[in-house]
Formats: structure tokens, C-alpha cells, sequence
């Protein structure tokens, strides 16, 4: 620092601490601006090195940082997840919420199978630490590129069950219990409860599991084809019958779980011929002369009242007491007000990704709406109703006018109805758990009557109007 003229000489003369300090911060900010420019650099080369050589790998990588933002990717990822904007989405927008979970607490995984509505393959993280705290992860995905020809389902787990409600919580304990025996369950409810899901549930929690979970809807299965669908037939039993015979759905179960689904459509001629399989654990082919053992476990489901049908002679009586041997009743979806916006959030997720959407939620109102509609329908509406809003709602909360007319035109309740509903619902927990206590059967249901100080008349009445939707 200098002068050239004797006035300023002199005034640096004078406050010669005051500039030499200036000085000194000057220098410091120099070396600042310097190392800056020289780390720039050197991040810059680090970035590039790391693009190359993800860029270069087979499969496709990722890397995000201890908050699940992803930082790169190469160019396999952004092709496998087009619908993303990877620079600013995190892996929580992308993965189920149990595999972020491992990936964020710092878990090393190894091949892990995921399954989403876009793809499924086997994932693997290495977590990144820096003095042993975790800060980041290198995901890979190998995407699996042939479809899976197994009759074995993507495993789903009780805890897959989505709901907090006591009705749903005590058929989710009930199927826990029962998931490591081999005895017969008998799943009842309305069309789009979730009965196959817990079917799903009980299978793949047994010691089955790793055996195969063959499905049958009843109500699809042409009443002339039913015999060879489910027990084959050999080579020229019938005209058009295939070269080598036909393995039947039963006989593909073997050692795992066989699943009819809509049992109370099973023709009566074929009634007799299951019976005959649950008695003796074996089955004969059509055209066949030999018995071939079988080791099943069979779970029913259906949305029908089996008693009525067996009163009415449309439902061979034998048979509905064999497969009835633990019955789970699955809870319509109006009564489980508290699960409605877990269901919503959750389908709302799954939607968001197939969409390629951002939606943040809904509104109170909205919420409030979904909570009040009857849903006959069940689960099933639900999804369809959040799907559809999905598609309509350009906002980043779902609006009660992107809700299905049905619902966005409802009005709501008044604390009266409320109170009606409430009443209504807590009525029939009543009756159901002196029924649950007693059984289901005739007997079991003049015994609940006797209980509850009503008739069996007004029992079987009150039953029946919540079958069909509490009206």
C-alpha cells in the first residue's frame, strides 16, 4: 500500500494498524476466492468422474444423499424412471416407504426384490459413511426384463393390510394366528373388501410360502369346464382334449395354497366332487383311473350369505361346514372411517407415480367427503375414485370438484346423521361380536339372540340390512 502524495503519506502514516488489518483481510479474502476457484475445480472434475463412471455401468445407478435426494444417475435410470424429474425428486416419491426405510437407515442390500406398478427387478445399496455416519447411498437396480411365468404372487405380507381401525386391526390378528396352520379359512365380504389380499396375506406368511398360491375365481370358469380346471384330465378323455393330458389348478398347488375365489358360484355337480377333495386329500384326473394325493392348503372367499344358499338348497350343506372351519369376515369399508385416509394417501402415492403427478394430499373438505360416502363398492371404489381425481386435479391438493361427481355433488352429514351412523355402526359391533363369540351358524346366532334380548327374527333382519349396505 502506498501514496503519491504527501497528504495521503502521511494519513497511512498515522492509522498504520488500522490499514495494515485492512491489508491483511484483504489477503485473506484473496486466498478465499482462490482456494474456492481451485475446490471448484476440483469438484467439478469429481462430478464428471462420477458421471462417467455410472454412466458406463450395465445397470441402472443411482446416488442420493442421507436425505434420499437424488444427486446422479446415469442415463438408464432417467430412462427407467421417465415419469420423474430425478435432479429434484427424492427416492421417497420412487420406492415403497419400507425399502426407503432401509436404504436411509444405512442398510446394506443385497438383490432385494421390488416390485411397483412401472417395473420390478432386484435392488441393491451401498451405504456412504464418513467417520462411520452415514451420508449418502449407490443404489443399482437390474431391472427384470421377463415376465415372471410363476404361479407365485409378489409377496404380500399382513402388514401390507393398510388400516388402524378395530374392525380391520382384529381380522388382521385373527389371519396373523392363522397363517402358520394348514386348516381351511373361509374369507367373507363384500366385492372389493380385500378378501384376496388377505388370502395373499395368510399364504405368504405360512410356511408355504415359498410354494406356489394358485388363484381360481369361481365366477369365471364356464360351468362345463369347471372338472378339468381344477383336476385335469388325461390325454383323450374328451374330443379336443390336448396331446399329454392337462395338469388341473389343484394339482398345480401342490404344497402350497389354493385360493377359490367367489366359492358360492361353484356348480352343485362340482360341490360334491371338492367335498370329496377336502375329505380325502386327493384328486382324480377326468378321464383318469388312478388318485393322486395332494397336500393343499385351501382358502375360500366369497361376498355371498353361504347359509342362505344352503337353506335355499343352492349350496350343498356338507361342504359349507368343511371349508367353514375358520371363518374371517372382512369389514365393509363405511364402517372403517378411520382407514379411509390412510387408503387415500396410499393410493394417492401409488397414482402420483403411474401418473407421473405431484400431488401433495387433499383437501379437508375432500377428505371430509370421502369419509362420509358409503362406498358400496368398497376398497376397490375408493381406488378408483382417488385414481380418477388424480387424473383431474392440476392443483397440488385434491379439490372437491376433482372427485367423482357422486361424491363432489354428496352433501355433508349433519351432526344428527352423525350421530345416527355412529349409533347404527356401534350396533352392529355389537351384534357381531356376540356372533363372533358364538358362531356364525344357526345354533351360534339363537344364542347371540338370546344374549343381545332380541329375537332371531329381528337378529337375522338387522344382519341383512348390513349386508346390504346398512340401509
Amino acid at each position: 500500500m502506498t501514496s503519491f502524495t504527501s497528504r495521503g503519506h502521511t494519513v497511512i502514516s498515522k492509522n498504520l494498524d488500522f490499514h495494515l488489518a485492512l491489508l491483511d483481510q484483504i489477503a485473506n479474502l484473496i486466498s478465499i476466492m482462490a482456494t474456492h476457484f481451485a475446490r471448484r475445480n476440483e469438484f467439478i472434475y469429481l462430478d464428471n468422474a462420477i458421471k462417467l463412471v455410472i454412466q458406463n455401468e450395465e445397470a441402472c445407478k443411482m446416488i442420493v444423499d442421507k436425505d434420499g435426494f437424488i444427486s446422479h444417475q446415469n442415463n438408464l435410470a432417467i430412462n427407467l424412471f421417465s415419469h420423474c424429474n430425478l435432479y429434484s425428486n427424492s427416492i421417497k416419491l420412487i420406492f415403497p416407504e419400507n425399502i426407503v426405510s432401509e436404504i436411509l437407515n444405512g442398510s446394506h442390500i443385497s438383490r432385494e426384490y421390488v416390485n411397483l406398478e412401472l417395473f420390478s427387478g432386484m435392488l441393491s445399496s451401498t451405504p456412504i459413511t464418513e467417520n462411520s455416519k452415514f451420508i449418502g447411498a449407490v443404489i443399482t437396480i437390474e431391472k427384470q426384463t421377463k415376465k415372471r411365468t410363476s404361479l407365485i404372487e409378489p409377496k404380500i405380507g399382513i402388514d401390507n393390510i393398510l388400516g388402524k381401525s378395530p374392525s380391520i386391526s382384529k381380522m388382521k390378528e385373527i389371519a396373523r394366528k392363522i397363517s402358520g396352520s394348514s386348516s381351511t379359512v373361509l374369507i367373507m365380504g363384500e366385492t372389493g373388501t380385500g378378501k384376496e389380499m388377505f388370502a395373499k396375506a395368510i399364504h405368504y406368511g405360512s410356511p408355504r410360502a415359498n410354494e406356489p398360491l394358485v388363484s381360481i375365481n369361481c365366477a369365471s370358469i364356464p360351468e362345463n369346464l369347471f372338472e378339468s380346471e381344477l383336476f385335469g384330465y388325461e390325454e383323450g378323455a374328451f374330443t379336443g382334449a390336448k396331446k399329454g393330458g392337462k395338469i388341473g389348478r389343484i394339482e398345480l398347488a401342490q404344497n402350497g395354497t389354493l385360493f377359490l375365489d367367489e366359492i358360492g358360484e361353484l356348480p352343485l355337480f362340482m360341490q360334491s366332487k371338492l367335498l370329496r377333495v377336502l375329505q380325502e386329500n386327493k384328486i382324480e384326473k377326468v378321464g383318469g383311473t388312478r388318485s393322486i394325493p395332494v397336500d393343499i392348503r385351501f382358502i375360500f372367499a366369497t361376498n355371498k350369505n353361504l347359509e342362505t344358499m344352503v337353506e335355499n338348497n343352492t349350496f350343498r350343506a356338507d361342504l359349507y361346514y368343511r371349508l367353514n372351519v375358520i371363518p374371517l369376515r372382512i369389514p365393509r369399508l363405511a364402517g372403517r372411517q378411520e382407514d379411509i385416509e390412510i387408503l387415500s394417501m396410499d393410493f394417492l402415492k401409488k397414482y402420483n407415480f403411474k401418473l407421473s403427478k405431484r400431488i401433495s394430499g387433499f383437501t379437508d373438505e375432500s377428505i371430509l367427503l370421502l369419509k362420509q360416502y358409503d362406498w358400496p363398492g368398497n376398497v376397490r371404489e375408493l381406488e378408483n375414485a382417488v385414481e380418477y381425481a388424480v387424473n383431474m386435479e392440476e392443483t397440488a391438493y385434491i379439490q372437491k370438484i376433482n372427485l367423482p361427481e357422486k361424491i363432489s355433488n354428496s352433501k355433508p352429514e349433519t351432526n344428527s346423521n352423525s350421530i345416527k351412523e355412529t349409533v347404527k355402526h356401534t350396533e352392529f359391533e355389537t351384534i357381531k361380536a356376540s356372533l363372533d363369540k358364538h358362531g356364525w351358524t344357526v345354533e351360534g346366532k339363537k344364542e347371540a339372540a338370546k344374549e343381545l334380548g332380541i329375537g332371531l327374527r329381528t337378529l337375522y333382519r338387522k344382519i341383512k340390512a348390513y349386508e346390504n349396505g346398512g340401509n
